[in-house]
Order: structure tokens, then sequence, then C-alpha cells
């Protein structure tokens, strides 16, 4: 089962002191801000070395994220962001939770074009993975809940940001680096605005191999009543599964995809 990974190597952490005589909770903040940032996952070791603390004091703290379901730990005793911690950062529209009301759409959009699909959010000046539905080829191609993604490289990202009022992309977007990843990443913001001006005319975006080469994906914004982006619904797969002639063929069902989802969050009628 493949699994995107990011190549970038996680930047070193550090325990922040609130000032408020907290040393415990300061370092359980600083433990999930860590894992926050390594979307690989790290075991007891490398969270006590990126933190300068006791691997006994990152146990004793892994161990009560886990249990109240903020962490999780895989196979190989690598801890990661866990849903409970996920479903705090999502938007609620009249009580109905994000995550809930997109994953019958992110179903029908797995099971129409066989791929992985994913639902995520803008999260500081970077997008996060809410939640995931793997798809039913046999080398599935997917990304962890709670991996944080580029925006400038990523079709979920382009597609938030080309439906957000004025002000508030032109926040997000100060505060982004725009990496050059791949010779052909937008690497400057007066070439990334004239490309969500066309995502904006076209209603959905790619990432034909800017961020992972041989990774792309195809994502659309899911939309509130004033037509402001909430999130992103988006598939991924190899460039060999999905290159860009088939994502221009694609793009209908993504877009339906996430009028499915504003429609279960009660924000939208679907159109046939």
């Amino acid at each position: 089962m493949a699994r995107a990974t990011d190549p970038r190597p996680d930047p070193p952490s550090s325990v922040k002191d609130s000032g408020f005589s907290t040393p415990s909770l300061d370092r359980a903040l600083a433990v999930l801000r860590c894992l926050g940032s390594a979307s690989g996952g790290l075991t007891l070791s490398e969270i006590a070395g990126r933190l300068g603390l006791s691997v006994n004091f990152v146990y004793r703290v892994t161990q009560s994220l886990v249990a109240h379901g903020y962490v999780i730990r895989d196979a190989g005793k690598r801890f990661s962001i866990g849903p409970q911690l996920l479903s705090l950062c999502q938007p609620v529209v009249d009580d109905v939770p994000l995550t809930e009301a997109a994953l019958p759409a992110m179903h029908w959009l797995s099971e129409q074009t066989g791929e992985a699909a994913h639902l995520g959010i803008i999260s500081g000046h970077e997008g996060i993975v809410l939640e995931r539905v793997v798809g039913r080829a046999m080398i599935k191609f997917y990304v962890e809940r709670g991996t944080r993604f580029p925006l400038h490289t990523s079709g979920p990202g382009k597609a938030m940001l080309a439906f957000m009022p004025d002000a508030e992309r032109d926040a997000v977007i100060a505060g982004m680096k725009f990496k050059r990843y791949q010779p052909w990443t937008i690497s400057n913001r007066k070439d990334f605005l004239k490309c969500l001006d066309e995502v904006r005319q076209s209603g959905w975006a790619v990432d034909a191999g800017e961020h992972l080469e041989g990774h792309h994906c195809l994502g659309a914004p899911v939309l509130d009543t004033t037509g402001t982006a909430i999130a992103s619904l988006w598939i991924t797969g190899p460039s060999q599964r999905l290159p860009e002639d088939r994502m221009v063929n694609l793009a209908p069902a993504v877009k339906q995809a996430a009028r499915l989802a504003e429609a279960a969050l009660g924000r939208r009628e679907v159109v046939e």
C-alpha cells in the first residue's frame, strides 16, 4: 500500500514556556506541535530528541494522548495526530461536523474514480487532511489524516484559496513560502494569483507533481452559502493513473462530490 510522503526534513521543535507555571501542559502541547509538523509520524525517541525531553516523560504524555484519541500509534510504534484532535479543527455547520457531512460524498467520489478521496481545510498557511477514503485500486495511493501540505503546490490548496475573500486569501498567501519542490512548481505570488484566477473560472484545480513528482491530485472547493470555500474534496493517485487529460475528464465528478458535501451540510442544492 503506497502512501504519499513529504521528502522535506521536519524542522526542529522546542518547548515554549507559556509563562503561567504549567510546565507539564507546555511540554504536552509541544509534543502535539511536534507531531503536527511530522507527516510520517515520530517514534518516542524522535519526539524526545526533537524537544529535548526525557523518553520517560514523552512515553507518559503519548500514552495519555492515545487514550483520549488525540494521538494514534501505528504498528511501527510511530505516533501521529489522531482523529479526536482533527475533529476540533473542522468546521461545524448547523451542528453537523464537516467530516460527517462529507464522508458519503467521498465514498461516492472514490467509487466513481477508483482513487482515494480526501477532505481537508486550510490551517494557518498550510493545508491539513481531515479525512480520507482509500480507493479500490490494487496499488493504493493516499495521504494520511493529519498530514499537512503546502497550499501553492496542491490541488485542494489552490481550490480553497481561489474561493476565499480577497483579504482572507491575501493574509494566507502573505505567510506562504512558495518553496520550489520541482522545476515546474509555482514559486512566486504573481504567478500563483494568476493560477487562482484560472481555478476560480473552472471550479477545480490540479497538482501535476508540483510537490512530489509522480503524485497527482485533483480538487474542488466545498463552499458555504456566500460562495466562500470552507474545505476541499480531492482525489489523489500516481501520475500513470491520473495523467492530466484524465484529470480534466474527472473534474466534473470531483465538483459534483463537493456539491454533495455542501448539500449534506444544508448549504446548497445539488444540480444534476
